[in-house]
This record gives C-alpha cells, structure tokens and sequence, in this order.
C-alpha cells in the first residue's frame, strides 16, 4: 500500500512538471504540427510530452538534440517528421514509429539505439550536412525504404543493410560517396531500388551479384573506372535490370551511356633515393637521419593527403563541368522546343485566320444570295399586285 501511495505520488509530480507542447495545427484529427519551438539540452527531456497523435511534424524548431527521452514522450505516434530549423543530432530510440522523416534541420549525427528495431519501416534523412552513418545503423531491421539522398556522406559499408531482410529501396544519390564497401558474401536480397548517382564513385563492389533482386539502377554523373563499367554492363543487360538515367556530355569515354575514365596507370614518384653510408657517417649521423627519416615520413602523408584531397577537389570541378555542359545542353534542347512551339502556334493561329475568312466569304456569299432571292421575291410581288 505504501509503495502504491508513493508510485501515485511520484507520477503526481511528474505530471505537474512536465512540459506539453500542443499542436499549432490538427489536421484530419490525425495530424499533429508544431512550429517554432524550442528544446534545449540543458532540460528535462524526460518531462517533455507531445500530443497522442497517429503523425507528427516539428517543423522550423530549435532542437539541437533530438534524445531517446524525446522519442519515448511521442507515445503511440507511428509517423514523425522533422523539418527545417536546427536539429543537429538525432538519438533514435523506439518501438512505436513506422516511419523517421529528416527533412533540412542542419543534421550531423544520427545514431541508434543498439537493440534490434522491427518496428520502423522508412527512415528518410535528406538536404542535411550527415556525413558520415553510425555503424548501428544496422540494428535498423526492418526497413523497406532507406533514403538518404543529398548529404554528404563519403563512405558507406554495403554489409550495414545485410541484417535488412525487407529492404526494397535504397538511396544514396547525391552525396558525396567517394567508396563504398562490401564484402563477398554481400547479399541484400529484396533491393530493387538503387540510386546511387552524383557522387565520386568509380565502382560498386560485388554489383550486381550482390543485389539478388535488382531492378531498376541509377548510376549517373560518377566516376566510373571504364574497366569497371564494362564488366558490368552485360550482367544488367542479362538480368533485365533497367538503367533509369545516362550521362550526357563525356569527357573521356561513354560505354552503354555512362560516363567512364581510364585508371592512373603512372606509378608515383619515389619521395627518396637510396645512398652508401659509411659505418662512421652512420655513427656520426645517426640521430640526424633518423629524425630526417621521421621529418620524410610526416611528409609523406601530408602530401598523400594533399593528393588525396586533389583528386576530390579535381573529381568535383569535372563533376560541376559536366553539369554546366549538361545544362548548356538542356538549354538549347528547351530553346529548340520553345521555337518548335511558337512556330507551331503561328501555323494553328495562320490556319484558323483562313479558315475564318473562309467562313466570311461564305457567309457573304450566302447573305448575297439570300439579298438576291430577296429583291426578285420583292418585283414578283410588285409585279403580281401591278397585273
């Protein structure tokens, strides 16, 4: 009895100092829209509560964190969207949502509870600054459509969606990919959805072997090794899947409609060269040459590195000519329609001209006539009334 009194007391409290935040606007009784506000990671986020609603959207809101505590406060919500505003970091927590919407809200982490989720079926993370995906993405069992389209994501291990049996659509595009990983045993076996176009990739390990089930594919505006690119050619021309987009203007090659270019086949310059040392030289220099050696290995990788950024900075000047040399060519292709246009207009409005002063000339010719008819019924009449 008192430990029931003390129960009662504690949720007494709890309510009283809980933060509710009701919704602007209800729509359809089922759709809750809160704007405008504001949670900080300095409060309670466990006193937080949100309206009992099928789906809500937070929308132009300050939350730099979006805890597990704010997760449990959706109660029997199943749709959540966050939109615009700030939203840096996103803890997910839960077994009631059925769908996880990230719309432009300046995301960076997005982590996951580590306990395997069934529940939630579409994560959509889009237009944010994500660059790279936690590891425990893949605790996420149970999606079907994973979008995570226009980030800045630059490397992504295939085997994160192995454990996810009912994945159908998976979005990459328009991110920043520079590799992706995967390993011989990578099967996702529903996919039939890929799109992986605007990055820097130059191949897809284990495609399309890996992809059981593949469909429909879109691999424009990469960077696709030529090598790459015809030893998979044929096997989606076998399998029937359909390429949903092709690259316009090449630099180098076009094989099948995409974009390729030839690997580096020049090997790197040696960054040293090998010398005779005496064993005096070698006692007297020793600690000189060792710290040279370290002085040429630090070096080393900053100029691998600098190499590496290079070839970033150059893959997204050609990336950004072929868009210019893209959209030079659309442009043209639209003037040439917009001519085609006008030029049939005139010709509709040139035809319906004649017709109408066709149809004029009939009707003059017809009014004529009756005139005609007229006057020779009038001296008929005259002629009769004369006699």
């Amino acid at each position: 009895m008192r430990y029931s009194s003390v129960l009662l007391f504690l949720t007494f409290l709890s309510t009283c100092f809980a933060k509710f935040f009701p919704c602007d606007q209800i729509q359809s009784g089922r759709t809750c829209y809160l704007r405008n506000i504001t949670i900080d990671p300095s409060d309670n986020h466990a006193t937080a509560q949100f309206q009992d609603v099928l789906q809500l959207v937070i929308e132009s809101s300050q939350i730099p964190v979006f805890s597990s505590e704010l997760f449990a406060a959706l109660g029997e919500s199943n749709f959540l969207t966050l939109k615009g505003g700030q939203i840096a970091s996103v803890n997910y927590s839960s077994e009631k949502l059925h769908s996880l919407r990230i719309h432009k809200t300046e995301l960076r982490n997005f982590s996951v509870s580590a306990v395997p989720n069934h529940s939630l079926n579409t994560l959509m993370i889009n237009r944010n600054l994500l660059d790279r995906l936690p590891d425990s993405i893949h605790y996420l069992v149970g999606l079907t459509i994973l979008d995570l389209s226009q980030n800045r994501l630059e490397f992504v291990d295939l085997d994160w969606f192995q454990q996810m049996d009912n994945l159908l659509v998976l979005d990459l595009s328009r991110n920043q990919l520079i590799r992706v990983d995967g390993s011989s045993d990578l099967r996702l076996k529903k996919v039939k959805n890929l799109w992986i176009n605007h990055n820097y990739l130059s191949q897809i390990p284990w495609f399309p072997i890996g992809f059981p089930r593949l469909e429909r594919v879109r691999l424009a505006d990469n960077r696709w090794s030529c090598g790459w690119v015809g030893s998979m050619r044929q096997q989606i021309w076998n399998r029937h899947i359909r390429l949903f987009d092709s690259d316009g203007a090449c630099e180098e090659h076009n094989d099948g409609g995409l974009c390729c270019y030839d690997e580096d086949s020049q090997p790197s310059q040696p960054r040293y060269e090998l010398i005779e040392i005496d064993e005096e030289s070698r006692r007297q220099d020793g600690p000189i040459l060792e710290k040279l050696t370290q002085q040429e290995s630090v070096l080393g990788d900053q100029q691998q590195h600098s190499n590496d950024s290079c070839q970033v900075l150059e893959a997204k000047v050609r990336l950004l000519q072929r868009e210019s040399v893209r959209l030079a060519m659309e442009k043209a292709e639209m003037e040439q329609q917009f001519v085609k246009k006008v030029t049939s207009m005139q010709d509709i409005l040139r035809a319906m001209r004649e017709d109408l002063e066709e149809s004029e000339r009939e009707v003059s010719k017809y009014r004529y006539k009756e005139r005609l008819e007229m006057i020779a019924k009038t001296d008929q009449v005259e002629r009769e009334e004369g006699n």
